[in-house]
Protein backbone atom coordinates (compact mmCIF):
# COMPACT_ATOMS: atom_id res chain seq x y z
CA UNK A 1 0.00 0.00 0.00
CA UNK A 2 3.08 2.40 0.43
CA UNK A 3 4.30 2.01 -2.66
CA UNK A 4 0.85 2.58 -4.01
CA UNK A 5 0.72 5.82 -1.99
CA UNK A 6 4.23 6.33 -3.21
CA UNK A 7 3.13 6.26 -7.16
CA UNK A 8 0.20 8.31 -6.45
CA UNK A 9 1.75 11.48 -4.64
CA UNK A 10 2.77 12.98 -8.52
CA UNK A 11 -0.67 13.15 -9.28
CA UNK A 12 -1.85 14.41 -6.47
CA UNK A 13 0.69 17.17 -6.81
CA UNK A 14 -0.08 17.84 -9.82
CA UNK A 15 -4.04 17.91 -8.87
CA UNK A 16 -2.83 20.15 -5.99
CA UNK A 17 -1.18 23.15 -8.31
CA UNK A 18 -3.92 23.17 -10.59
CA UNK A 19 -6.45 23.56 -8.45
CA UNK A 20 -4.13 25.83 -6.41
CA UNK A 21 -3.81 28.34 -9.69
CA UNK A 22 -7.52 27.73 -10.98
CA UNK A 23 -8.38 29.29 -7.68
CA UNK A 24 -6.11 32.09 -7.84
CA UNK A 25 -7.41 32.99 -11.56
CA UNK A 26 -11.00 32.75 -9.93
CA UNK A 27 -9.71 35.05 -7.30
CA UNK A 28 -7.90 37.57 -10.13
CA UNK A 29 -10.79 37.53 -12.41
CA UNK A 30 -13.25 38.13 -9.84
CA UNK A 31 -11.53 41.25 -8.13
CA UNK A 32 -11.03 42.44 -12.14
CA UNK A 33 -15.00 42.18 -13.10
CA UNK A 34 -16.19 43.67 -9.72
CA UNK A 35 -14.15 46.35 -9.46
CA UNK A 36 -12.81 47.25 -13.05
CA UNK A 37 -15.89 45.25 -14.97
CA UNK A 38 -18.67 46.63 -13.15
CA UNK A 39 -17.65 49.45 -11.02
CA UNK A 40 -18.46 48.43 -7.87
CA UNK A 41 -16.15 49.27 -4.87
CA UNK A 42 -15.80 46.13 -2.81
CA UNK A 43 -13.71 44.28 -0.06
CA UNK A 44 -13.01 41.27 -2.28
CA UNK A 45 -9.73 40.36 -0.42
CA UNK A 46 -11.20 37.68 2.19
CA UNK A 47 -11.17 35.25 -1.17
CA UNK A 48 -7.57 35.70 -1.80
CA UNK A 49 -6.76 34.37 2.39
CA UNK A 50 -8.60 30.83 0.47
CA UNK A 51 -5.21 30.39 -2.25
CA UNK A 52 -2.70 31.38 0.24
CA UNK A 53 -3.94 29.28 3.03
CA UNK A 54 -4.23 26.58 0.83
CA UNK A 55 -0.64 27.10 -0.15
CA UNK A 56 0.94 27.46 2.86
CA UNK A 57 -1.00 24.03 3.91
CA UNK A 58 0.70 22.18 0.42
CA UNK A 59 3.84 24.30 0.49
CA UNK A 60 5.00 25.75 3.53
CA UNK A 61 6.82 28.50 3.31
CA UNK A 62 6.50 28.79 -0.47
CA UNK A 63 2.74 30.17 0.09
CA UNK A 64 5.13 33.63 0.38
CA UNK A 65 5.59 33.98 -3.18
CA UNK A 66 1.83 33.13 -3.63
CA UNK A 67 0.80 35.98 -0.82
CA UNK A 68 3.87 38.52 -2.52
CA UNK A 69 1.88 37.62 -6.29
CA UNK A 70 -1.87 38.58 -4.79
CA UNK A 71 -0.54 41.29 -2.83
CA UNK A 72 0.84 42.74 -6.02
CA UNK A 73 -2.18 41.82 -8.04
CA UNK A 74 -4.60 43.91 -5.13
CA UNK A 75 -2.31 47.02 -5.56
CA UNK A 76 -2.21 47.13 -9.00
CA UNK A 77 -5.81 46.79 -9.34
CA UNK A 78 -6.27 49.23 -6.78
CA UNK A 79 -3.88 51.67 -8.31
CA UNK A 80 -6.39 50.96 -11.81
CA UNK A 81 -9.65 51.92 -10.18
CA UNK A 82 -8.49 54.79 -8.27
CA UNK A 83 -5.31 56.34 -10.31
CA UNK A 84 -3.07 56.03 -7.54
CA UNK A 85 -1.67 53.89 -5.03
CA UNK A 86 -4.26 53.45 -2.22
CA UNK A 87 -2.63 52.62 1.41
CA UNK A 88 -5.02 50.71 2.20
CA UNK A 89 -4.06 48.08 -0.19
CA UNK A 90 -0.06 48.55 1.22
CA UNK A 91 -1.68 47.20 4.43
CA UNK A 92 -3.88 44.14 3.00
CA UNK A 93 -0.73 42.98 1.09
CA UNK A 94 1.63 43.01 4.23
CA UNK A 95 -1.36 41.03 5.91
CA UNK A 96 -1.12 38.71 3.16
CA UNK A 97 2.86 37.87 3.82
CA UNK A 98 2.06 37.27 7.36
CA UNK A 99 -0.80 34.86 7.17
CA UNK A 100 1.61 33.09 4.32
CA UNK A 101 4.62 33.01 7.58
CA UNK A 102 2.26 32.17 10.08
CA UNK A 103 0.05 28.69 8.32
CA UNK A 104 3.25 27.75 6.21
CA UNK A 105 5.23 27.54 9.44
CA UNK A 106 2.59 25.81 11.43
CA UNK A 107 2.02 23.51 8.55
CA UNK A 108 5.53 23.10 7.93
CA UNK A 109 6.17 22.35 12.18
CA UNK A 110 2.77 19.73 11.75
CA UNK A 111 4.14 17.79 8.59
CA UNK A 112 7.24 17.26 10.50
CA UNK A 113 5.69 15.87 13.60
CA UNK A 114 3.76 14.00 11.24
CA UNK A 115 6.97 12.18 9.81
CA UNK A 116 8.73 11.76 12.95
CA UNK A 117 5.50 10.13 14.47
CA UNK A 118 5.22 7.68 11.27
CA UNK A 119 9.09 7.48 11.17
CA UNK A 120 8.57 6.17 14.62
CA UNK A 121 5.47 3.39 14.15
CA UNK A 122 7.26 2.40 10.33
CA UNK A 123 10.96 1.50 12.38
CA UNK A 124 10.15 -0.57 15.13
CA UNK A 125 9.50 -4.03 14.71
CA UNK A 126 6.55 -4.28 16.40
CA UNK A 127 3.18 -4.76 15.22
CA UNK A 128 0.97 -1.37 15.89
CA UNK A 129 -2.25 -0.30 14.94
CA UNK A 130 -5.09 2.35 16.41
CA UNK A 131 -9.02 1.82 16.61
CA UNK A 132 -11.72 4.22 17.46
CA UNK A 133 -13.99 3.51 20.19
CA UNK A 134 -16.11 1.34 17.69
CA UNK A 135 -13.17 -0.68 17.33
CA UNK A 136 -12.45 -0.01 13.80
CA UNK A 137 -8.82 0.56 12.73
CA UNK A 138 -7.70 3.71 12.37
CA UNK A 139 -3.96 3.81 11.41
CA UNK A 140 -1.71 0.63 10.60
CA UNK A 141 2.34 0.42 10.82
CA UNK A 142 4.21 -1.61 8.19
CA UNK A 143 5.33 -4.14 10.40
CA UNK A 144 1.67 -4.89 11.65
CA UNK A 145 0.35 -5.09 7.75
CA UNK A 146 3.34 -7.58 6.95
CA UNK A 147 2.59 -9.95 10.47
CA UNK A 148 -1.27 -10.17 9.29
CA UNK A 149 -0.68 -10.33 5.89
CA UNK A 150 -3.16 -7.20 4.08
CA UNK A 151 -2.88 -3.89 2.70
CA UNK A 152 -3.02 -1.07 4.47
CA UNK A 153 -6.88 -0.21 2.41
CA UNK A 154 -7.79 -3.74 3.57
CA UNK A 155 -7.44 -2.78 7.41
CA UNK A 156 -8.14 0.53 7.68
CA UNK A 157 -11.95 1.29 8.76
CA UNK A 158 -12.25 -2.41 9.46
CA UNK A 159 -13.25 -4.26 12.79
CA UNK A 160 -10.32 -4.81 13.90
CA UNK A 161 -11.68 -7.62 16.37
CA UNK A 162 -13.36 -9.69 13.53
CA UNK A 163 -10.44 -9.11 11.35
CA UNK A 164 -7.88 -10.84 13.34
CA UNK A 165 -9.43 -12.01 16.34
CA UNK A 166 -12.43 -13.47 16.48
CA UNK A 167 -11.28 -16.82 17.15
CA UNK A 168 -8.58 -18.53 20.22
CA UNK A 169 -6.16 -21.11 19.58
CA UNK A 170 -8.64 -23.72 20.31
CA UNK A 171 -10.78 -23.45 17.44
CA UNK A 172 -13.23 -21.79 20.01
CA UNK A 173 -14.71 -18.43 19.41
CA UNK A 174 -13.40 -15.41 20.88
CA UNK A 175 -15.96 -13.04 21.90
CA UNK A 176 -15.58 -9.54 22.04
CA UNK A 177 -16.14 -9.01 25.99
CA UNK A 178 -12.71 -11.20 26.12
CA UNK A 179 -11.15 -9.15 23.64
CA UNK A 180 -8.65 -6.99 25.34
CA UNK A 181 -8.77 -4.20 22.82
CA UNK A 182 -12.81 -3.59 23.78
CA UNK A 183 -11.92 -4.26 27.49
CA UNK A 184 -9.41 -1.10 27.43
CA UNK A 185 -12.35 0.46 25.34
CA UNK A 186 -14.64 0.12 27.78
CA UNK A 187 -13.09 0.28 31.13
CA UNK A 188 -10.35 3.26 29.86
CA UNK A 189 -7.39 1.36 31.26
CA UNK A 190 -4.49 -0.24 30.08
CA UNK A 191 -4.74 -4.23 29.20
CA UNK A 192 -2.02 -6.82 28.26
CA UNK A 193 -2.50 -10.30 26.91
CA UNK A 194 0.94 -12.10 26.90
CA UNK A 195 -0.31 -15.46 25.38
CA UNK A 196 -3.16 -15.42 22.31
CA UNK A 197 -3.28 -15.14 18.76
CA UNK A 198 -4.09 -13.59 15.99
CA UNK A 199 -5.13 -14.40 12.43
CA UNK A 200 -3.66 -13.85 9.57
CA UNK A 201 -5.26 -12.89 5.95
CA UNK A 202 -4.71 -16.72 4.41
CA UNK A 203 -6.54 -17.52 7.58
CA UNK A 204 -3.80 -19.12 9.59
CA UNK A 205 -2.86 -18.10 13.58
CA UNK A 206 0.03 -17.15 14.74
CA UNK A 207 1.05 -16.50 18.83
CA UNK A 208 1.07 -13.28 19.87
CA UNK A 209 1.76 -10.96 23.05
CA UNK A 210 -0.02 -7.68 22.48
CA UNK A 211 -1.19 -4.92 25.04
CA UNK A 212 -3.94 -2.59 24.60
CA UNK A 213 -4.29 1.19 26.01
CA UNK A 214 -7.22 3.86 25.38
CA UNK A 215 -6.74 7.20 23.89
CA UNK A 216 -8.05 10.11 25.68
CA UNK A 217 -8.79 13.49 24.77
CA UNK A 218 -10.30 16.07 26.69
CA UNK A 219 -11.05 13.35 29.51
CA UNK A 220 -12.79 11.14 26.67
CA UNK A 221 -11.87 7.98 25.27
CA UNK A 222 -11.19 8.14 22.01
CA UNK A 223 -9.95 5.19 20.64
CA UNK A 224 -6.90 3.11 21.79
CA UNK A 225 -3.24 1.84 20.67
CA UNK A 226 -2.44 -1.84 20.29
CA UNK A 227 0.80 -3.03 20.01
CA UNK A 228 1.75 -6.59 19.26
CA UNK A 229 4.77 -8.75 18.24
CA UNK A 230 4.78 -12.52 17.02
CA UNK A 231 6.22 -14.68 19.29
CA UNK A 232 6.59 -17.94 17.48
CA UNK A 233 9.99 -18.00 17.92
CA UNK A 234 10.23 -17.90 21.69
CA UNK A 235 7.24 -20.27 22.32
CA UNK A 236 9.07 -22.74 20.29
CA UNK A 237 12.45 -21.86 22.12
CA UNK A 238 9.91 -22.58 25.13
CA UNK A 239 9.19 -25.83 24.01
CA UNK A 240 12.87 -27.06 23.18
CA UNK A 241 13.24 -26.04 27.03
CA UNK A 242 10.80 -28.17 28.38
CA UNK A 243 11.45 -31.31 26.21
CA UNK A 244 15.14 -30.36 27.57
CA UNK A 245 13.73 -30.24 30.99
CA UNK A 246 11.91 -33.57 30.73
CA UNK A 247 15.08 -35.52 28.87
CA UNK A 248 16.86 -33.95 31.88
CA UNK A 249 14.90 -35.50 34.66
CA UNK A 250 14.25 -38.65 32.95
CA UNK A 251 18.01 -39.07 33.30
CA UNK A 252 18.00 -37.92 36.82
CA UNK A 253 15.08 -40.37 37.33
CA UNK A 254 17.16 -43.06 35.66
CA UNK A 255 20.27 -42.26 37.68
CA UNK A 256 18.20 -41.79 40.83
CA UNK A 257 16.22 -45.22 40.50
CA UNK A 258 18.43 -47.68 38.45
CA UNK A 259 22.30 -46.92 38.95
CA UNK A 260 20.99 -46.17 43.11
CA UNK A 261 19.99 -49.92 42.59
CA UNK A 262 23.16 -51.35 41.05
CA UNK A 263 25.26 -49.20 44.05
CA UNK A 264 23.39 -50.72 46.54
CA UNK A 265 24.14 -54.38 44.73
CA UNK A 266 27.77 -53.62 44.68
CA UNK A 267 27.83 -51.80 48.02
CA UNK A 268 26.19 -55.07 49.08
CA UNK A 269 28.71 -57.90 47.86
CA UNK A 270 31.75 -55.70 49.11
CA UNK A 271 30.33 -55.47 52.45
CA UNK A 272 29.81 -59.12 52.45
CA UNK A 273 33.27 -59.26 50.88
CA UNK A 274 34.39 -57.56 54.19
CA UNK A 275 32.74 -59.30 56.90
CA UNK A 276 33.35 -62.84 55.76
CA UNK A 277 36.92 -62.94 53.50
CA UNK A 278 39.57 -63.39 55.60
CA UNK A 279 41.82 -60.68 54.44
CA UNK A 280 44.96 -58.70 55.33
CA UNK A 281 44.84 -55.37 56.18
CA UNK A 282 46.58 -54.53 53.35
CA UNK A 283 44.56 -56.11 51.08
CA UNK A 284 41.35 -54.81 52.32
CA UNK A 285 41.47 -51.60 50.49
CA UNK A 286 41.04 -53.09 47.07
CA UNK A 287 37.20 -53.49 48.79
CA UNK A 288 37.06 -50.78 50.77
CA UNK A 289 37.75 -47.73 47.68
CA UNK A 290 35.34 -49.50 45.70
CA UNK A 291 32.87 -49.40 48.29
CA UNK A 292 33.82 -46.06 49.35
CA UNK A 293 33.72 -44.87 45.15
CA UNK A 294 30.07 -46.64 45.07
CA UNK A 295 29.37 -44.91 48.49
CA UNK A 296 30.23 -41.35 47.24
CA UNK A 297 28.02 -41.90 43.33
CA UNK A 298 25.17 -43.04 45.91
CA UNK A 299 25.28 -39.74 47.85
CA UNK A 300 26.06 -37.39 44.61
CA UNK A 301 22.35 -38.96 43.11
CA UNK A 302 20.97 -37.81 46.45
CA UNK A 303 22.49 -34.47 46.07
CA UNK A 304 20.61 -34.11 42.58
CA UNK A 305 17.66 -35.54 43.69
CA UNK A 306 17.76 -32.46 46.47
CA UNK A 307 18.69 -29.62 44.50
CA UNK A 308 16.14 -31.06 41.39
CA UNK A 309 13.96 -30.43 44.30
CA UNK A 310 15.09 -27.47 45.43
CA UNK A 311 14.53 -25.68 41.52
CA UNK A 312 10.83 -27.33 41.33
CA UNK A 313 10.11 -25.90 44.87
CA UNK A 314 8.82 -29.23 46.18
CA UNK A 315 9.11 -28.39 49.93
CA UNK A 316 7.10 -26.37 51.80
CA UNK A 317 9.37 -23.78 54.16
CA UNK A 318 7.97 -24.72 57.23
CA UNK A 319 8.86 -23.96 61.07
CA UNK A 320 11.70 -26.62 62.04
CA UNK A 321 13.65 -26.67 64.94
CA UNK A 322 17.46 -26.30 63.96
CA UNK A 323 18.23 -27.29 67.52
CA UNK A 324 17.40 -30.55 67.36
CA UNK A 325 18.10 -30.80 64.12
CA UNK A 326 21.99 -30.45 64.78
CA UNK A 327 21.45 -32.72 68.00
CA UNK A 328 20.98 -35.28 65.49
CA UNK A 329 23.62 -34.51 63.01
CA UNK A 330 26.19 -34.75 66.07
CA UNK A 331 24.64 -38.12 67.12
CA UNK A 332 25.36 -39.20 63.45
CA UNK A 333 28.74 -38.58 63.01
CA UNK A 334 29.75 -39.05 66.55
CA UNK A 335 30.92 -42.72 65.80
CA UNK A 336 32.30 -43.03 62.47
CA UNK A 337 33.88 -46.88 62.11
CA UNK A 338 37.56 -46.47 61.73
CA UNK A 339 38.13 -42.48 62.94
CA UNK A 340 38.84 -41.06 65.72
CA UNK A 341 36.01 -37.95 65.90
CA UNK A 342 35.14 -35.59 68.47
CA UNK A 343 31.88 -33.35 68.33
CA UNK A 344 31.32 -30.70 70.52
CA UNK A 345 27.64 -28.72 70.13
CA UNK A 346 26.85 -25.45 72.01
CA UNK A 347 23.32 -24.67 71.28
CA UNK A 348 19.94 -23.78 73.04
CA UNK A 349 17.59 -25.99 73.62
CA UNK A 350 15.51 -24.78 71.04
CA UNK A 351 15.81 -22.54 67.50
CA UNK A 352 13.18 -22.44 65.48
CA UNK A 353 13.85 -21.01 62.04
CA UNK A 354 11.53 -21.33 58.51
CA UNK A 355 13.05 -24.09 56.25
CA UNK A 356 12.24 -27.49 54.80
CA UNK A 357 13.59 -31.12 55.75
CA UNK A 358 16.11 -30.30 53.93
CA UNK A 359 18.27 -28.34 56.14
CA UNK A 360 19.76 -31.15 58.24
CA UNK A 361 21.65 -31.88 54.70
CA UNK A 362 23.27 -28.27 55.53
CA UNK A 363 24.76 -29.59 58.62
CA UNK A 364 25.44 -33.10 57.64
CA UNK A 365 27.26 -32.01 54.30
CA UNK A 366 29.52 -29.19 56.40
CA UNK A 367 30.15 -31.82 59.69
CA UNK A 368 30.85 -34.72 56.58
CA UNK A 369 33.32 -32.67 55.02
CA UNK A 370 35.32 -31.79 57.96
CA UNK A 371 35.67 -35.70 59.21
CA UNK A 372 35.84 -36.84 55.39
CA UNK A 373 39.20 -33.89 54.24
CA UNK A 374 41.12 -34.66 57.38
CA UNK A 375 42.78 -37.35 58.66
CA UNK A 376 44.32 -38.37 61.94
CA UNK A 377 42.06 -37.46 65.44
CA UNK A 378 39.82 -34.74 64.20
CA UNK A 379 38.10 -32.63 66.61
CA UNK A 380 34.46 -30.38 65.13
CA UNK A 381 33.24 -27.63 67.50
CA UNK A 382 29.72 -26.30 66.85
CA UNK A 383 28.22 -23.24 68.03
CA UNK A 384 25.06 -21.94 67.39
CA UNK A 385 23.90 -18.05 69.03
CA UNK A 386 21.73 -15.25 68.29
CA UNK A 387 22.59 -12.35 66.40
CA UNK A 388 21.51 -8.70 64.86
CA UNK A 389 22.18 -7.98 61.59
CA UNK A 390 20.19 -4.90 59.90
CA UNK A 391 17.28 -4.92 62.66
CA UNK A 392 16.67 -8.84 61.73
CA UNK A 393 17.24 -11.52 64.19
CA UNK A 394 19.07 -14.93 62.97
CA UNK A 395 20.79 -17.86 63.80
CA UNK A 396 24.76 -18.16 63.74
CA UNK A 397 26.08 -21.48 63.46
CA UNK A 398 29.79 -22.08 63.53
CA UNK A 399 31.05 -25.02 62.42
CA UNK A 400 34.89 -25.31 63.08
CA UNK A 401 37.43 -28.50 62.33
CA UNK A 402 40.76 -28.61 62.88
CA UNK A 403 41.54 -30.18 59.68
CA UNK A 404 43.67 -28.72 56.65
CA UNK A 405 41.77 -25.98 56.20
CA UNK A 406 40.89 -24.39 53.25
CA UNK A 407 43.40 -21.73 51.12
CA UNK A 408 42.34 -17.94 50.58
CA UNK A 409 42.50 -18.64 46.85
CA UNK A 410 39.72 -20.74 47.18
CA UNK A 411 37.10 -19.28 49.85
CA UNK A 412 35.71 -17.11 47.67
CA UNK A 413 34.08 -19.60 44.96
CA UNK A 414 34.15 -22.98 47.66
CA UNK A 415 30.31 -22.52 47.44
CA UNK A 416 30.15 -22.90 42.72
CA UNK A 417 30.00 -25.71 40.82
CA UNK A 418 32.89 -27.50 40.21
CA UNK A 419 35.37 -26.26 42.52
CA UNK A 420 36.57 -29.99 44.51
CA UNK A 421 40.15 -30.94 43.13
CA UNK A 422 41.57 -27.32 42.99
CA UNK A 423 44.76 -26.68 45.46
CA UNK A 424 44.57 -29.84 47.54
CA UNK A 425 41.08 -29.66 48.66
CA UNK A 426 38.96 -32.53 46.77
CA UNK A 427 35.53 -33.29 46.94
CA UNK A 428 33.23 -30.26 48.11
CA UNK A 429 32.42 -29.46 44.77
CA UNK A 430 28.15 -30.29 44.90
CA UNK A 431 28.02 -30.94 47.89
CA UNK A 432 28.66 -27.35 49.38
CA UNK A 433 26.81 -26.48 45.81
CA UNK A 434 23.53 -27.77 47.59
CA UNK A 435 24.53 -26.32 50.68
CA UNK A 436 24.94 -22.79 49.36
CA UNK A 437 21.50 -23.82 47.25
CA UNK A 438 19.51 -24.47 50.29
CA UNK A 439 20.41 -22.11 52.78
CA UNK A 440 19.70 -19.14 49.87
CA UNK A 441 16.38 -20.66 49.11
CA UNK A 442 15.61 -20.32 53.05
CA UNK A 443 16.80 -16.41 53.07
CA UNK A 444 20.12 -17.08 54.96
CA UNK A 445 23.61 -16.71 53.96
CA UNK A 446 26.61 -19.29 54.58
CA UNK A 447 30.57 -18.76 53.86
CA UNK A 448 33.61 -20.01 54.87
CA UNK A 449 36.87 -18.58 56.91
CA UNK A 450 39.98 -19.95 58.74
CA UNK A 451 38.97 -21.43 62.39
CA UNK A 452 42.15 -19.63 63.34
CA UNK A 453 42.64 -15.84 61.59
CA UNK A 454 45.07 -15.51 58.70
CA UNK A 455 46.44 -18.93 59.80
CA UNK A 456 44.54 -21.29 56.32
CA UNK A 457 46.37 -24.32 57.06
CA UNK A 458 44.79 -24.63 60.91
CA UNK A 459 41.21 -25.44 60.01
CA UNK A 460 38.16 -23.93 58.54
CA UNK A 461 35.45 -22.41 59.98
CA UNK A 462 32.39 -22.65 57.73
CA UNK A 463 29.51 -19.74 58.93
CA UNK A 464 25.71 -20.56 58.64
CA UNK A 465 23.23 -17.65 59.40
CA UNK A 466 19.59 -18.31 59.28
CA UNK A 467 16.56 -15.41 60.04
CA UNK A 468 15.33 -16.35 63.27
CA UNK A 469 11.53 -17.21 63.37
CA UNK A 470 10.17 -15.58 66.05
CA UNK A 471 6.27 -15.61 65.36
CA UNK A 472 4.34 -18.27 63.81
CA UNK A 473 5.05 -18.53 59.98
CA UNK A 474 1.87 -17.41 57.81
Amino acid sequence: MDEMSDLTAPARERYNKLLLLAIIVGCIIVTVYVNLVMGVDVVYTHLYYIPIILAGIWYHRKAIYVAIFLGMAHMAIGYFTMGHVVPDTLIRASIFIVVAIVVGTLSEYKDHLFKDIRLLLESTDEGIYGVDVQGRCTFINRSALRQLGYTKSEALGKDTHDLIHHTRSDGTPCRREQCCVIQSLREGTGCRDSDDVFWRKGGTPFPVEYSSYPIREDGKITGAVVTFVDITERKDAESRVRDARRQAELYVDLMGHDINNMNQIGMSYLELGLANLSLKDDEKIYLEKPLEAFRNSTRLIDTVRKLQMIKEGGLRHEKVDMCLILRDVVSEFSHVPGRDVAIRLESANECYVLADPLLKDVFVNLVGNAIRHSTGPVSVDIRLEPVSRDNITYYRVDISDNGPGIPDELKKRLFGRHQHGETGVTGRGLGLYLVKKLVDDFKGKVWVEDRVPDEPSKGAKFVVMLPALTSSPS
